[in-house]
């Protein structure tokens, strides 16, 4: 395979020639664009960028929601040699602006038609509004004129294609640096296996913004030729309305997705079979086996599962491949991805015994942005990403995620990890989400489960509490509950347990608790 071959940007070429009256993308007004109009759309869209300034090497800041100006903004960042750093308009000042600042960009492109987030940081940020050729009416501002562009490699699989911001645990955004052999490795092979196939329709609604959104589902996609429907905001409504109305055959998701079109469905007293459904997917989090089947039964189709991070770029196992397990394991790896359990030394565990996953393949970033140090703790001299998740390997070869090492409580001198007491609440009827901190008191810790109802659910936090006890050890038990209208969440529906630990400070906001 040539070099070229290698590129992501090389995606959309190959399937033009391949497929070019084929729709690559409907819009949210109903437009199809093919691949051969998507095409010409980045040729056009890099002659723009380049005669404003962008060369191989800068960093062009992408700044909007799911749409065509988004994705054909950054392909032709990458047809340029440059790294497309997108970011999802919802971020506050607060957020965007350090991330703006870390990775230095020389552009900024604003999707303000699709989203007034994006028009307020553009006019925040000075930027011009103008029809771009191949972008059409977009906002473009020069961020740093002396920015400088960062080395260009002549091996994609060394090339930095995008740029993927992350807070991780740390609550720092990191800058996830994936490059054209990372990303189209996953694209690639997950066309080859049949995961997407030429005729699907894929509900676009995570945001590419995201990792998962970007590979998973946007490049996965579009390697196999099948066709993409990008949203802007997520709606259960609108997925419930694809589902029926569009002919949608996949949709991937978080938690947070399935939760709200279970609750829609129920408030609504809607079916959503029959449909044209092929394959559901979550990841992101895990989903309790109660959840998961209250999916299989309104959709009418087996919910597989995965497991990935964005320094991964971010697939690492997932069950697609076979039939979709009743467990809510994670599967097993993605076709040349290697997992090992390591112990606190960094040996290998026993068989059978938890210990914490490394993951090495051709997927594994290049590293962190301007952090040296940080990118040497994760990935080691031998090529192992650190993930910092807790794991084990079931009989058949099937991974399960206990929780995060960092996230682990210690109560009593007993481990108790957040993830099993999170899908014990989560099978308690009208629970839609919930996440579990540990909180120290006195030399110890006590655990803490902040609780979001289902639409026009009441938990009564005491038969809740009866009900765990049937589930869990007595340590495992929470010591308080918050119940709160909506738990915090990130663009893709991830839960933001950091925005949660403020409340663990005695002084902190409470929501509501009757313990």
């Amino acid at each position: 395979m040539t070099a070229s071959a290698l590129r992501v940007d090389a995606i959309v070429t190959e399937m033009a020639a391949l497929r070019g009256d084929a729709p690559a993308l409907v819009t949210e007004d109903g437009a199809a664009v093919s691949y051969r109009d998507l095409s010409e759309r980045i040729e056009q869209a890099a002659r723009a960028l380049s005669q404003a300034g962008l060369r191989a090497g800068d960093r062009l800041l992408l700044v909007g929601e799911n749409c065509a100006q988004m994705i054909v903004g950054l392909f032709a960042a990458l047809r340029l040699s440059a790294w497309a750093v997108p970011l999802n308009a919802r971020l506050s000042p607060g957020e965007l602006d350090p991330i703006r600042a870390h990775a230095g960009p020389r552009l900024c492109l604003y999707a303000v038609t699709v989203s007034p987030e994006a028009a307020a940081h553009a006019q925040r940020g000075g930027a011009l509004t103008r029809e771009l050729p191949g972008i059409g009416l977009a906002a473009l501002s020069n961020a740093d004129p002396q920015a400088a562009p960062e080395p260009v490699e002549n091996d994609p699989r060394r090339q930095v294609a995008v740029m993927i911001y992350t807070s991780g645990s740390t609550g720092k955004p990191k800058g996830v640096m994936l490059t054209h052999g990372n990303l189209r490795y996953l694209a690639d092979t997950s066309a080859g296996t049949g995961a997407i196939q030429a005729s699907d329709k894929v509900y676009f609604a995570l945001p590419l913004s995201h990792s998962y959104g970007l590979t998973t589902v946007m490049l996965c996609t579009l390697a196999a030729g099948g066709c993409l429907y990008p949203v802007a905001r997520f709606s259960a409504e609108k997925l419930a309305d694809a589902i029926l109305g569009e002919g949608i055959t996949v949709f991937q998701g978080v938690p947070a997705m399935y939760a709200r079109l279970l609750e829609f469905a129920a408030g609504k007293g809607r079916t959503l079979i029959p449909n044209c459904l092929r394959m559901c997917y979550i990841g992101g989090s895990m989903i309790d086996a109660e959840r998961k089947a209250a999916v299989e039964a309104l959709l009418a189709q087996p919910l597989h599962h995965g497991y990935g991070l964005t320094e991964a770029a971010p697939t690492v196992t997932r069950t697609i491949g076979g039939a979709a397990p009743s467990t809510t394991t994670v599967g097993w790896p993605f076709p040349g991805v290697k997992l090992t359990l390591r112990d606190r030394t960094g040996l290998p565990v026993e068989p059978g015994t938890e210990g914490e996953l490394w993951v090495r393949g051709p997927n594994i970033m290049k590293g962190y942005y301007r952090d040296e140090a940080q990118s040497r703790e994760a990935v080691d001299a031998q090529g192992w990403l650190h993930t910092g998740d807790l794991a084990r390997v079931g009989d058949a070869g099937e991974l399960y995620i206990v929780g995060r090492i960092k996230e682990l409580i210690i109560r009593g001198g007993f481990n108790v990890y957040p993830a099993e007491v999170e899908a014990a609440i989560g099978a308690y009827p009208g629970v839609a989400q919930c996440a579990v901190l540990g909180r120290p008191v006195d030399g110890d810790e006590e655990v803490v489960a902040f609780i979001e109802p289902q639409a026009a659910a009441t938990i009564d936090t005491g038969a809740l509490e009866q009900f765990l006890r049937g589930q869990l050890a007595p340590y495992k038990i929470p010591r308080r509950y918050v119940l709160m209208d909506r738990l915090p969440a990130s663009g893709t529906g991830k839960l933001l347990k950091a925005a949660l630990k403020p409340m663990l400070e005695p002084d902190g906001p409470r929501g509501k608790t009757n313990r």
